[in-house]
């Protein structure tokens, strides 16, 4: 009895790791490295969409993430990647870390030039900027350039040689205009000093349409339909399931008969 109890436990534990093994072969890593908010937000968008997304967190002691916070990653059924990628690279998702005034000067230089001091102020400025305009519901990505006045150090009157003057690219979700040009031209000057809203150029571009979740073709496996991507772990999944029922099936029948026979060699008392 020991015996076939160790067999039995034995081959439960191969089944359920099979199972395992076969989810896991059905499923791929779409983002690595990420922090809770991107995974969140691609995770969100790829179920509009229509594709099931598993946000996994990662041992940030094995990864080197410690310090930086906790880091995921996103999975998506094998059949649902190429699509899952096309929809977040049309989305600009993850975005890119900006890198405001906490990050450019979170590690000063040992001596900084003036003009490298500058560099850095003008690259931390445009990256708040970038932070404001991406908060802003419906827009996907948005690039600022400044330019800061330079000033004429021989001019009598003090007057700047050039004047301020900035740029501003901004990707919006297709078919939406979240913010009007007049309102990115006020909201880009008052955050630079000096600087004119008729001096501040702005282009919006619309993002590449995603496919809509309504669109998405799905297929039959039994009484159920679900997208061609998850079709091929579903029937897996059910495949597994009823060979561990077979095998647990198979074990009760086998205990049960050699305690039947065990039953009938004991000597009546």
């Amino acid at each position: 009895m020991r015996r076939e109890g160790t067999g039995t436990r034995h081959a439960t534990a191969v089944a359920l790791g099979a199972l395992l093994a076969l989810g896991g072969a059905c499923s791929t890593n779409i983002l690595h490295g990420v922090d809770e908010r991107a995974a969140n937000d691609a995770a969100r968008a790829l179920e509009r969409a229509g594709i099931g997304a598993e946000k996994v967190a990662e041992d940030n002691v094995a990864t080197g993430n410690g310090a930086g916070g906790a880091r995921f990653t996103l999975r998506v059924s094998t059949g649902d990647g190429a699509r899952a990628l096309d929809l977040l690279r049309a989305l600009g998702l993850p975005r890119e870390p900006r890198h405001g005034f906490p990050e450019t000067y979170g590690q000063p230089s040992l001596i900084p030039t003036p003009s490298e001091e500058r560099a850095r102020y003008v690259d931390a400025l445009a990256g708040e900027i970038e932070r404001t305009l991406e908060g802003v519901d419906g827009v996907v990505s948005a690039r600022v350039h400044v330019v800061l006045e330079e000033e004429d150090p021989l001019a009598v009157d003090a007057k700047p040689r050039a004047g301020a003057r900035a740029a501003v690219l901004l990707t919006t979700l297709p078919g939406r205009t979240p913010l009007a040009r007049e309102d990115v031209q006020r909201l880009v000057a008052g955050s630079v000093a000096g600087l004119d809203a008729a001096a501040v150029a702005v282009v919006v571009t619309g993002a590449a349409a995603a496919e809509p979740a309504g669109a998405t073709t799905l297929t039959a496996v039994g009484p159920l339909r679900v997208t061609p991507g998850s079709r091929a772990l579903l029937v897996g999944a059910l495949a597994a399931g009823l060979g561990l029922l077979a095998l647990l099936a198979t074990l009760l029948l086998v205990t049960a008969r050699r305690l039947a026979a065990l039953e009938r060699a004991q000597p009546p008392p």
